[in-house]
């Protein structure tokens, strides 16, 4: 009756704190009155015994009627939009400490058994660790574990649990080489030994004649075959690097180095801000809050900032296209399938040795590099996935079939790739038959607009996509319908290629003209009346961020087919713009030298940021104390170790494998100029 009493008094206290919770400000001190979602046993100091074992089990706390704390945790649980389930959390056991523990307590306690509440959670631990140590751990360690979490909760919180071990580390614990270990190790060998070798050739042609060693490697060797044998020379691949634009193209949007370093800025920026909701935190209140907060929208809706990268691609692959007069209406049908899977082909063998080297250090040397009580959880599903699934990354097929793919971040050239080649067959059949120009656009208009519109009525998705506390927490996307469905698919981004092309063809039909515009009072209040709209734009989705809506919704439809192709339509317009020299101090900051090796480096930054966030969020042993500065930190740290790793992969690896493909697929006398444009990010147009 005592209990029943406390319970009626202390709950509408609850529900006050509850009611602050929902609303975005809360009572702190209810809140810490929760079970912190990770605690950690010290690590080393657990596995420095010989004997010594360090579990990391995910814990699941079930249902207490009777308890008020219950209540507290399950409602704020409910708000999935801002709050992470407090009813899971995690905790690092020192097996030593907790066999200890059990034998000093002088009464027995029985805990619940039974099946986990999140089976799909557990199904997906189950896939990836499965190391032939990780099963019997469990079956050995499983029972003790959860007596021990049990004794713990019953003791300062009164509740129970239900634990499951994700892994062990032992003092002893080492993961033996196998194949595949061994061919990274060879190829990695390789690799070194053809850029010493190459550049010492390199050099010992310069010495023929000392004259001209200044600039000796900035011009291309005489012969192919001097052209093969210099590809992996790291100062000739040093000089490509930071070579300046040497055609009209290139200068003309030399603005794009901007925007590429820029983007991939702010990708970091996004990506860290997620892997950092999954890492040990101490105040997961900092981000609960944070999206509570009108300036969110901004960071929420900031996922758009991918879309330029679209236009981008489909204004060079136009231009580029176009320039090159590869068809014509003379040109017969065999001839055009050819000039496709000519340029097709070229394109995807000048991608798939970057991502291949990508997906053999996930599956070989990244759980190597460092240990830790997260540290397999944070990397463990890579090894898995990209050894078991990397077909999907070859294929470029990931951005649909993203459940148990490794480099999630990869779906992006999935989804170009498939843009790419959608949009060489229009311009293609376009430049073959002109006629068709126009209903391809009006039908590709259509398409842009309608198939986001209709998939969010028919499927009853968000109007806008945005990332939720739990949307990644176990470093794989759940109950993100809106996110896998609108997102990744090649479908659902057609106008950013489409808005690229228009741009092209607009780019080139003034061109003739002159396009300086700087100073033109309509060219620069049209500038400023974008930087008003994508504000506008950005800010436009709180309301779909903060509220919940019925769906299907034709207004939530409407406003997803809208949403994005407006956000596409101010790209193109910043793209055509510049273009034309206008923007100010925008176009000048954007066109800074500095930018230059940034941007030709991009495509290795935007391939490899993740890996360096997974090896600084694994170093943590205890959680983490986050605030804004603190994750500015990290993103500019990320950010700067990003650039050099990637700068070494473009030196040894993607530039001279470029030119070796260059040198093959184009065999005539001399060597053609590369565009540099085309250079800069292998991501993008690569005609």
């Amino acid at each position: 009756m005592l209990r029943w009493l406390q319970i009626g008094i202390l709950l509408p206290l609850f529900s006050l704190g509850r009611g602050n919770f929902s609303s975005g400000s809360f009572n702190l001190t209810l809140y810490r009155q929760m079970p912190p979602l990770h605690q950690l046993d010290d690590y080393d100091l657990c596995l420095d015994r010989p004997s010594g074992s360090y579990c990391l089990a995910y814990v699941e706390i079930l249902p207490n009627a009777s308890s008020t704390l219950w209540h507290l945790i399950h409602e704020v649980s409910q708000d999935s939009k801002h709050r992470f389930r407090h009813d899971r959390v995690f905790r690092g056991v020192c097996l030593e400490g907790c066999k200890k523990r059990l034998i000093d307590l002088s009464e027995s306690r029985e805990h619940e058994e039974g099946t986990f509440l999140d089976q799909e959670l557990i199904a997906y631990y189950a896939k990836v660790h499965r190391r032939a140590s990780d099963a019997d751990e469990r079956l050995l360690y499983e029972e003790l574990v959860n007596s021990c979490l049990n004794l713990k909760f019953g003791e300062e919180f009164s509740l129970q649990t239900r634990s499951l071990i994700e892994y062990c580390d032992t003092a002893d614990d080492h993961l033996e080489h196998d194949g595949l270990d061994l061919i990274f190790y060879a190829l990695l060998i390789c690799i070194l030994l053809l850029t010493l070798c190459s550049s010492i050739y390199d050099f010992r042609l310069s010495q023929i004649n000392p004259q001209q060693t200044e600039n000796f490697y900035r011009k291309a060797p005489s012969s192919r075959r001097q052209q093969l044998l210099t590809s992996f020379s790291m100062v000739r691949n040093f000089y490509r690097l930071i070579e300046p634009p040497v055609t009209d193209l290139s200068r003309d949007v030399s603005f794009f180095d901007g925007f590429r370093v820029i983007g991939v800025f702010v990708v970091i920026l996004g990506h860290t801000l997620m892997v950092f909701m999954t890492i040990p935190i101490q105040n997961p209140e900092f981000y609960e809050q944070f999206l509570f907060r009108f300036e969110t929208s901004v960071f929420q809706n900031g996922s758009l900032v991918i879309q330029v990268f679209f236009v981008m691609s489909g204004f060079l692959l136009y231009v580029n296209f176009t320039e090159r007069q590869l068809v014509n209406p003379k040109t017969g049908n065999i001839d055009c399938i050819t000039v496709y899977f000519r340029v097709f082909f070229y394109r995807y063998f000048r991608l798939l040795p970057s991502l291949g080297a990508l997906i053999l250090f996930n599956g070989t040397l990244l759980v190597r590099l460092q240990n830790g009580p997260f540290w397999r959880h944070l990397t463990e599903a890579e090894r898995v996935f990209c050894r078991s699934n990397w077909w999907k990354n070859v294929f470029f097929v990931t951005n649909h079939m993203l459940e148990d793919s490794c480099s999630h971040q990869t779906w992006y050239l999935g989804a170009d790739m498939q843009l790419f080649e959608l949009f060489l067959i229009v311009i293609v059949i376009s430049k073959k038959h002109p006629n068709l120009t126009r209903p391809l656009y009006i039908t590709l208009s259509i398409l842009a607009l309608a198939v986001p519109a209709i998939l969010t009525y028919v499927l009853e998705l968000d109007a806008v996509y945005h990332l939720r506390p739990e949307t990644y927490r176990y470093l794989y996307f759940r109950h993100s319908d809106t996110f896998y469905q609108m997102y990744p698919p090649f479908y659902t981004n057609l106008g950013g290629y489409l808005l690229g092309f228009l741009c092209g063809h607009l780019y080139l039909k003034k061109r003739p003209q002159g396009l300086v515009f700087r100073g033109n009072l309509k060219f620069e209040l049209a500038m400023w009346l974008l930087v008003l709209a994508t504000l506008g734009l950005l800010f436009s989705g709180y309301i779909f961020i903060r509220q919940d809506f019925a769906k299907p919704s034709l207004w939530l439809a409407l406003y997803a087919g809208v949403h994005k192709n407006l956000w596409l339509l101010i790209c193109a317009g910043f793209v055509f713009l510049m273009c034309c020299k206008v923007g100010g101090m925008a176009y000048d900051f954007c066109t800074l030298p500095l930018f230059r090796p940034l941007a030709r480096i991009s495509f290795q930054s935007f391939l490899w940021h993740v890996v360096i966030l997974r090896i600084v969020a694994g170093c943590f042993r205890q959680p983490v104390y986050v605030s804004s500065f603190y994750l500015m930190c990290n993103v500019l740290s990320v950010f700067i170790i990003t650039q050099v790793v990637a700068a070494f992969v473009a030196i040894v690896l993607e530039l001279p494998l470029g030119e070796v493909l260059r040198c093959l697929m184009k065999p005539e006398t001399g060597r053609e100029e590369p565009n540099p444009v085309i250079q800069t990010s292998r991501a993008q147009s690569a005609v």
